[in-house]
Protein backbone atom coordinates (compact mmCIF):
# COMPACT_ATOMS: atom_id res chain seq x y z
CA UNK A 1 0.00 0.00 0.00
CA UNK A 2 1.11 3.52 -0.44
CA UNK A 3 0.04 6.34 1.87
CA UNK A 4 1.15 9.85 2.98
CA UNK A 5 4.47 10.11 5.16
CA UNK A 6 3.56 10.29 8.92
CA UNK A 7 6.28 11.50 11.57
CA UNK A 8 5.82 8.14 13.23
CA UNK A 9 7.15 7.10 10.01
CA UNK A 10 10.31 8.51 10.91
CA UNK A 11 12.22 5.99 12.39
CA UNK A 12 11.58 3.18 10.07
CA UNK A 13 12.57 5.91 7.09
CA UNK A 14 15.68 6.57 8.90
CA UNK A 15 16.81 2.97 9.21
CA UNK A 16 16.35 2.31 5.33
CA UNK A 17 18.39 5.44 4.65
CA UNK A 18 21.14 4.49 7.39
CA UNK A 19 21.12 0.70 5.42
CA UNK A 20 21.42 2.26 1.96
CA UNK A 21 24.90 4.09 2.77
CA UNK A 22 24.69 6.69 -0.21
CA UNK A 23 26.81 9.78 0.08
CA UNK A 24 23.84 12.27 0.45
CA UNK A 25 21.52 13.29 3.63
CA UNK A 26 18.31 12.44 4.08
CA UNK A 27 16.52 15.33 3.49
CA UNK A 28 14.42 17.61 6.79
CA UNK A 29 11.34 16.45 6.81
CA UNK A 30 9.24 18.86 8.75
CA UNK A 31 10.47 21.20 6.10
CA UNK A 32 8.13 23.00 4.16
CA UNK A 33 10.26 22.47 0.77
CA UNK A 34 9.62 18.91 1.04
CA UNK A 35 6.10 18.98 -0.46
CA UNK A 36 5.73 15.24 -1.73
CA UNK A 37 6.22 12.43 1.26
CA UNK A 38 5.05 9.06 0.30
CA UNK A 39 5.97 5.74 1.70
CA UNK A 40 5.62 2.06 0.84
CA UNK A 41 4.04 -0.05 3.29
CA UNK A 42 3.37 -3.90 3.50
CA UNK A 43 1.57 -5.47 6.29
CA UNK A 44 2.02 -2.49 8.65
CA UNK A 45 5.52 -1.62 7.89
CA UNK A 46 7.32 1.02 5.96
CA UNK A 47 9.75 -0.88 3.30
CA UNK A 48 10.51 2.23 1.22
CA UNK A 49 9.75 5.82 0.86
CA UNK A 50 10.01 8.94 -1.99
CA UNK A 51 10.30 12.40 -1.11
CA UNK A 52 10.72 15.69 -3.77
CA UNK A 53 11.88 18.50 -1.91
CA UNK A 54 12.05 21.76 -3.82
CA UNK A 55 15.30 23.00 -5.56
CA UNK A 56 16.22 25.27 -8.16
CA UNK A 57 18.16 24.71 -11.04
CA UNK A 58 20.33 27.73 -11.95
CA UNK A 59 20.56 28.67 -15.56
CA UNK A 60 23.59 31.25 -16.45
CA UNK A 61 23.32 32.87 -20.32
CA UNK A 62 26.26 34.99 -20.74
CA UNK A 63 28.62 36.70 -23.11
CA UNK A 64 31.45 39.06 -23.22
CA UNK A 65 35.17 38.38 -23.07
CA UNK A 66 36.31 36.19 -20.14
CA UNK A 67 36.92 38.88 -17.87
CA UNK A 68 33.26 40.39 -18.75
CA UNK A 69 31.76 36.92 -18.08
CA UNK A 70 33.31 36.73 -14.77
CA UNK A 71 32.06 40.47 -13.63
CA UNK A 72 28.88 39.34 -15.20
CA UNK A 73 28.80 36.27 -12.92
CA UNK A 74 29.97 37.73 -10.09
CA UNK A 75 27.07 40.85 -10.09
CA UNK A 76 24.16 38.08 -10.49
CA UNK A 77 25.34 35.29 -7.95
CA UNK A 78 24.67 37.42 -5.03
CA UNK A 79 21.03 38.64 -6.15
CA UNK A 80 19.86 35.50 -7.51
CA UNK A 81 20.63 33.23 -4.70
CA UNK A 82 20.03 36.00 -2.00
CA UNK A 83 15.99 36.55 -3.71
CA UNK A 84 15.87 32.28 -3.98
CA UNK A 85 16.84 32.40 0.04
CA UNK A 86 14.14 34.95 0.69
CA UNK A 87 11.65 33.17 -1.09
CA UNK A 88 12.38 29.67 1.01
CA UNK A 89 14.34 27.77 -1.27
CA UNK A 90 17.24 25.55 0.69
CA UNK A 91 19.73 24.92 -2.28
CA UNK A 92 20.40 25.20 -5.93
CA UNK A 93 21.46 23.11 -8.29
CA UNK A 94 23.45 23.62 -12.14
CA UNK A 95 23.94 21.06 -14.81
CA UNK A 96 27.14 22.04 -16.78
CA UNK A 97 27.88 20.98 -20.39
CA UNK A 98 30.82 18.68 -20.83
CA UNK A 99 32.57 20.84 -23.34
CA UNK A 100 32.72 23.22 -20.37
CA UNK A 101 33.13 21.46 -17.36
CA UNK A 102 36.53 21.24 -17.00
CA UNK A 103 37.73 24.71 -17.26
CA UNK A 104 34.29 26.05 -15.76
CA UNK A 105 34.79 24.41 -12.33
CA UNK A 106 37.11 26.62 -10.63
CA UNK A 107 35.03 29.45 -11.87
CA UNK A 108 32.21 27.60 -9.66
CA UNK A 109 34.49 27.15 -6.89
CA UNK A 110 35.52 30.30 -6.49
CA UNK A 111 31.79 31.58 -6.32
CA UNK A 112 31.38 29.10 -3.33
CA UNK A 113 29.67 25.66 -5.42
CA UNK A 114 30.69 22.73 -4.80
CA UNK A 115 30.65 19.31 -6.53
CA UNK A 116 28.46 17.29 -4.69
CA UNK A 117 28.86 13.69 -6.71
CA UNK A 118 30.14 12.00 -9.08
CA UNK A 119 26.83 10.65 -10.32
CA UNK A 120 25.06 11.06 -13.42
CA UNK A 121 21.75 13.10 -13.34
CA UNK A 122 18.56 12.64 -14.39
CA UNK A 123 15.28 14.33 -14.37
CA UNK A 124 11.28 13.60 -15.39
CA UNK A 125 8.44 15.52 -16.49
CA UNK A 126 5.57 15.62 -13.98
CA UNK A 127 2.95 16.00 -17.01
CA UNK A 128 0.58 13.32 -16.69
CA UNK A 129 0.52 13.72 -20.40
CA UNK A 130 4.20 12.43 -20.39
CA UNK A 131 4.51 10.04 -18.14
CA UNK A 132 2.65 6.21 -19.37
Amino acid sequence: MIRDYEPGDLEAVKAIYNAQGFDYALPDLSSPLVLVKKVREIDGRVVAAMFLRITAETFLLVQGSPVEKGRAIEELQPEAIGEAWRKGLADTVCVIPPEIAESFAPVLERMGWSHDRDWPMWSRTTDPEDND
